[in-house]
This record gives C-alpha cells, sequence and structure tokens, in this order.
C-alpha cells in the first residue's frame, strides 16, 4: 500500500482540540483538507506526521504554541484605545470581537479584535488570534493519497 513521500499532495480529515477537551476545527471526510506536503502552509511537525502514513491511517500531534499555526501571543498586539473612537452604535464589552482598521506598509487592512478590558476612557484591545498561545492537538486520518 502507498506511504505518503515529500510532495505528495493527500486529503485529509481532522479535528483539532485543545488540551481541555474544547474542538476548535472539524474536517471530515466528506469535504477533506487538502495538504500539498512541502507547503509553507502546513504547519512542520504536521507534515511529520503525515509522512510514511497510509490511506484510512489515523494519527494524533500535539503543536505547542510556537509550533503552530497562531504562534504565542504576544504582549505588542494588546493596545490600548480610547472610548471616543468608537461609535455609538458599539457596545463595548469584554469578549466581543470587532473589525478594526490596521495600517501596514501604507495600506489599510480590517482585522479582528477582541475587547479584553474596560477602562474608564479607554478600552484595551487584543490583536492575537484567539488560538494564540494555547497548545494544539490533532487526531489527523489519511483519505487519499495524491488527491486531485
Amino acid at each position: 500500500m502507498k506511504q505518503i513521500q515529500k510532495n505528495d499532495k493527500i486529503a485529509v480529515s481532522l479535528v483539532g482540540t485543545l488540551d481541555n477537551g474544547t474542538v476548535f476545527e472539524t474536517i471530515d471526510e466528506l469535504d477533506p483538507l487538502i495538504i500539498q506536503l512541502g507547503d509553507e502552509g502546513t504547519p512542520k511537525p504536521i507534515q511529520r506526521i503525515l509522512l510514511g502514513m497510509q490511506a484510512g491511517e489515523m494519527r494524533k500531534v500535539h503543536l505547542e504554541p510556537e509550533e503552530g499555526s497562531y504562534g504565542i501571543r504576544r504582549s505588542d498586539l494588546i493596545q490600548e484605545i480610547p472610548k471616543t473612537q468608537f461609535t455609538s452604535k458599539i457596545e463595548p464589552k469584554i469578549g466581543l470581537i470587532i473589525s478594526m482598521n490596521v495600517e501596514t506598509a501604507g495600506v489599510n487592512h480590517q482585522v479582528p479584535a477582541t475587547i479584553v478590558e474596560l477602562k474608564e476612557d479607554s478600552i484595551l484591545i487584543d490583536y492575537n488570534h484567539p488560538l494564540a498561545g494555547h497548545p494544539l492537538n490533532y487526531e489527523i486520518t489519511v483519505i487519499e493519497i495524491n488527491a486531485s
């Protein structure tokens, strides 16, 4: 039976969980994830466990924050913004995810940010991805090798 080799294109299903068991991602076999081994978009530890697997085989992998797609939590991505920058249409609440305009290299982008603290005259927002800083667990099943 064929084993996955470097540069193979494969179809996988997976379940991603946090250490406390919370499921953050599910991809089933009816709509699988297509991965090109060697692609930069797939974390290296996941690519390593896929090598040598066969269709129908399942493996588990644990990724520390610095190994995963979301990385570590960065304190420079937490900013304090004056309440006056918010419109009256938005009722700021802790945990609310809002869309913020951010300029990068002269280009404006809409990015999500989470309100983490309400102060008297300002609001603390966090631009980190909600999964940043969390160890991630994946249960990956190979569905097809050399998927199209």
